[in-house]
């Protein structure tokens, strides 16, 4: 007999996924993650802590970064930001409470993403085209503010025009099959 199937996961450590996935936080284990969850999750995520207008989600911005990369880097781009089914925290709260803190405490879970789905996101040319995609967000989302956005590359030519989180569910999904020929076999 198997005892621990019994066990139960404790739920102030574990994320219920919509499909009824169980990720343990504490000893994260993506296996069977179905990419349903991660699109369903990212497409109902606020960027900007909701503060775009109009609502633009985590999944819309993916699919961007995942276009504005070579074909080879596309798959990664697109998974980039997956382990924000867990939130998008703007990214000031980040520096405010220690990127370093935050990434650490986050990394179990991206690493148990990238073997799951296959992906290694670390390439300097996707980051580039995460800033991309946050200076065209701030350019054609966000009320003007005087702020000092200095770090951020020129914004992309073409505008921005949000799509919802059903269709940005869609869009997130074509997209990961358009793609995932591009999945390491092996894990980073």
């Amino acid at each position: 007999m198997q005892l621990e199937l019994l066990d139960k996961p404790d739920g102030r450590t574990s994320i219920l996924l919509p499909s009824g996935y169980v990720l343990d936080l504490l000893a994260p284990d993506a296996t069977g993650l179905p990419i349903t969850d991660i699109a369903l999750c990212l497409a109902s995520q606020p960027r900007w802590g909701g503060a775009a207008r109009p609502w633009y989600s985590v999944a819309e911005h993916s699919v961007m970064v995942s276009r504005l990369v070579p074909e080879p880097l596309a798959y990664a781009a697109l998974m980039h930001d997956c382990e924000e089914f867990l939130g998008d925290w703007p990214s000031p709260v980040k520096v405010m409470l220690g990127r370093e803190y935050v990434k650490s405490h986050i990394k179990p879970v991206k690493d148990a993403l990238r073997r799951r789905f296959g992906f290694d996101d670390e390439s300097p040319i996707i980051k580039h085209a995460d800033l991309i995609s946050m200076a065209t967000e701030l350019r054609d989302l966000l009320p003007p503010a005087w702020v000092d956005w200095g770090h951020l590359p020129a914004a992309h030519a073409a505008r921005i025009v949000p799509v919802g989180p059903d269709r940005a569910y869609s869009l997130f999904l074509e997209r990961f099959d358009e793609l995932k020929h591009l999945a390491q076999t092996h894990h980073p």
